[in-house]
């Protein structure tokens, strides 16, 4: 009898054990649409419970857990190197800007340890051969001192904006034009492609791609359409999201760009600040659902237009990158995108003849940009970031959700694994 007693006790004990847990198994993963969470605000959110993510075993809640505890243990002058992604003629301008650089310079390696730099974009410039490649990667990895740095190249799978076509010694991963390689294929062949362009980066030593293209490709500017899948909504959504599923399943970081989109623009945009007409209804019933798409399929990072869209902000000239209309309430909000949000590349002379480098990087972090790219001058735009929290105009919480962002994603991609 008192045996009996005794298992039905701890029958019960079980029970009520296992009920109370219940109530914890209710967060969702990392980038489920339906986990809203803080955004720009710089409020820190959990991102708890959920499966292993991609390059690492551990939980979401784990990756989130980890990643806010470096952020604690970082000085601000490292939490601020960490939003930086520059190239090697950045660390080292004392050549010109096409010169060729294969490997690091003294003065490269004293900017990187100096700066605290949380990524590098290397391009044809730098690369040459497989082995020679691998052991730049290594080199500038040794330099890092705030964490493991993003690897960056760009590899959209065309003619004029991948790195493979550029390098003899690499598979040519593209065709003509990116539109073209799609031409014909399945949605299952895209797939598989993305899968081709991510194993030869990573089999290289990149762990960052700077691609794919997510706009819809318009008559009006045909050299950009060129590097978009299609002018078509339902097929440019399709390619995309097979294209990121491709290479994010084989554990490389991507990069969707350049919200909320520039196909529709006539001109050069890297010359100029550019204005895209479109009415928000336009683009949330065409731009937006690429972008959902590629989100949904696991995309890493957003990188944002330098293009104006003068009919969703007041200031009909500010570049998207610059308002927090389009990066924080529509990006960060509207889309629910919780990952890395990169600003296009600072030195385009779009940015650089219409504003100071101190002001670009810091208007771009207060729209909510979290990762800045390859800025005109490293060493003015560091101190700019600096003093602004220093002295009080920009909030040191927007900077820790910005840096906490940047070190889930190392993490959950395997580029930063704890001892």
């Amino acid at each position: 009898m008192k045996r009996f007693v005794l298992v039905i006790c701890m029958t019960v004990a079980v029970f009520i054990l296992f009920a109370c847990g219940k109530g914890n198994d209710d967060p969702k993963p990392y980038k489920t649409q339906e986990n809203k969470k803080a955004g720009a605000s710089g409020g820190a959110a959990d991102v708890s419970g959920g499966a292993a993510a991609p390059g690492t075993d551990m939980s979401d809640s784990e990756i989130f857990t980890q990643a806010e505890e470096l952020v604690k243990n970082m000085t601000l002058e490292e939490k601020v190197g960490q939003m930086f992604l520059v190239d090697l003629h950045q660390l080292d301008p004392s050549k010109k800007a096409s010169a060729k650089r294969y490997r690091l310079t003294k003065k490269m390696k004293e900017t990187l340890e100096n700066y605290h730099i949380g990524g590098v974009c290397l391009t044809e410039k730098n690369v040459k051969t497989e082995g020679q490649t691998k052991k730049l990667i290594a080199d500038i990895q040794a330099c890092a001192s705030g964490s493991v740095m993003y690897i960056a190249a760009e590899e959209e799978g065309g003619r004029t904006h991948s790195l493979s076509s550029k390098v003899k010694a690499m598979q040519d991963t593209g065709g003509r034009t990116a539109a073209q390689m799609v031409s014909g294929m399945s949605e299952q062949q895209v797939y598989d492609k993305g899968g081709t362009i991510a194993r030869q980066l990573k089999k290289w030593g990149f762990n960052l791609n700077l691609a794919p293209v997510a706009d819809i490709g318009s008559e009006r500017n045909p050299a950009y359409a060129a590097r978009c899948f299609g002018s078509d909504t339902e097929t440019v959504s399709a390619m995309v999201e097979n294209m990121v599923r491709g290479m994010s399943d084989q554990g490389m970081a991507v990069t969707l760009k350049y919200f909320p989109g520039i196909g529709n623009v006539s001109g050069d945009y890297e010359e100029s600040i550019l204005d895209n007409q479109d009415s928000l209804m336009t683009l949330r019933n065409n731009n937006f659902s690429v972008y959902s798409e590629g989100i949904e399929a696991g995309a890493d990072c957003v990188m944002v237009a330098d293009t104006a869209v003068s009919r969703i902000t007041v200031n009909d000239k500010l570049p998207a990158f610059l308002s927090k209309d389009i990066v924080t309430d529509l990006l960060r909000e509207e889309l629910d995108f919780e990952g890395v949000i990169m600003t296009p590349s600072l030195n385009m002379e779009a940015v650089t003849r219409n504003y100071t480098v101190e002001y670009a990087v810091v208007e771009s972090v207060k729209a909510g940009c979290d990762l800045i790219v390859m800025p005109e001058d490293i060493k003015k735009s560091y101190d700019a970031l600096v003093d602004a929290v220093v002295s009080g105009r920009l909030d040191e919480k927007v900077i820790n959700t910005a840096v906490r962002r940047i070190l889930q994603d190392k993490i959950r991609r395997g580029i930063l694994v704890s001892e």
